[in-house]
């Protein structure tokens, strides 16, 4: 079940997304960096799996909040997308802190194009967990970097013309795995652009255990949905590969930090929750491919 309040914005051209499974205090934040950029033409929709406090709904009048228990970030985000009034839809997280051009950077940049994410980076005072999830999930998004085209944007801080969403909506009813959609996006003729002069930072997380929840589900969902189109050898071969994803994966971090030449030392003391990290997300996507093993072997025995 769900429950929603709404925004008065009249006629939005640009609808802000904000995928929430964080504590309240986290999308304070947010909001806040939202809150002198406001003009008529934006509508802000909080999507969330927690009620927010109504004291924060007072405080933040002009968003909307729509709550649905159990749902993760990419189900927020396809549900708000689906609500958008605006031309523009823009997507980010609760813990997410947008620089104060950023509604006017993604008008800019969308004014003659389709798709634009930024960088991410994170934001003063964050604590070692923090941290960790910092280079598990955005070290490829950190500056510096030069403008490129590429499909791999972070949802949490993208923007899309509604136009080029509603052409493959069917690719998000399950939830806006933006993997998909960009690579979708892109097979059809789509740019899409990142750039360093669209920011946000990343600020305190919901927590270790919170993370660590979130890496798993996303793990098996990521399982599943890849799996799907597996044979039962290679859903197999990506069950006794588990082991050596987090490796693999924890030494891309490395070499893409120590290559930026940033927060090396944060890294080196952040390793032991990078690598726990990846290691929960190999378990959960393994977990997925065994889903697919077994939900596949009950068809062999039906027919």
């Amino acid at each position: 079940m769900s429950s929603s309040t709404s925004s008065s914005s009249c006629s939005p051209s640009l609808t802000v997304v904000i995928g929430s499974v964080a504590p309240p205090g986290r999308l304070c934040s947010c909001l806040e960096a939202l809150e002198a950029q406001l003009d008529d033409g934006v509508e802000v929709r909080v999507h969330e799996s927690s009620e927010t406090p109504r004291e924060i709904r007072q405080r933040f009048p002009w968003a909307s909040y729509t709550t649905s228990p159990g749902n993760l970030v990419p189900h927020h985000w396809r549900d708000g997308i689906d609500a958008a009034r605006g031309e523009i839809v823009a997507l980010t997280i609760a813990q997410m802190i947008p620089a104060p051009n950023w509604i006017a950077e993604i008008r800019r940049r969308l004014g003659d194009g389709d798709v634009v994410g930024g960088a991410i980076d994170p934001a003063p005072g964050i604590g070692l967990v923090d941290w960790g999830e910092y280079f598990c999930r955005y070290a490829r998004d950190m500056q510096p970097f030069r403008e490129r085209e590429t499909p791999d944007l972070a949802g949490d801080n993208a923007a899309y013309r509604r136009s080029r969403l509603d052409a493959v909506s069917d690719a998000y009813r399950n939830g806006f795995w933006e993997q998909e959609v960009n690579r979708l996006l892109a097979a059809g003729g789509t740019p899409l652009r990142q750039t360093p002069e669209l920011v946000v930072l990343l600020g305190r997380s919901a927590g270790f255990m919170a993370f660590a929840v979130q890496r798993w589900q996303h793990g098996q969902e990521y399982g599943r949905r890849r799996g799907g189109g597996f044979s039962a050898a290679r859903a197999a071969l990506g069950v006794v590969a588990t082991p050596v994803v987090p490796l693999l994966m924890t030494w891309r971090v490395v070499r893409l930090v120590i290559g930026k030449r940033k927060h090396r030392a944060r890294l080196v003391a952040a390793l032991p929750l990078l690598l726990t990290f990846d290691a929960v997300w190999a378990a959960g996507e393994a977990g997925g491919y065994l889903h697919t093993l077994r939900r596949n072997r009950k068809r062999e025995t039906r027919t």
